[in-house]
């Protein structure tokens, strides 16, 4: 994994209040975060995908960005 810039590190810590229930609060969030997740990891997830895989992945895959720029 890459290390985040700073405009990364802030978008993450937006993008994690919306989702850290383990469910995006509209489909909206939900897009940014796979969105974001594709960007940083180099993934190519559909942004309106619904596959519980996927959607762990990115969810997991945060979690750990998070955990580890705002410790």
């Amino acid at each position: 994994m890459r290390e985040l810039n700073k405009d990364e590190i802030k978008e993450l810590g937006t993008i994690w209040l919306s989702i850290k229930t383990g469910q995006a609060k509209n489909q909206q969030d939900k897009a940014k975060a796979i969105n974001f997740w594709n960007r940083v990891a180099g993934t190519t997830f559909s942004p309106s995908s619904s596959c519980q895989s996927c959607l762990g992945v990115v969810f997991y895959g945060t979690e750990g960005l998070y955990k580890e720029y705002y410790p």
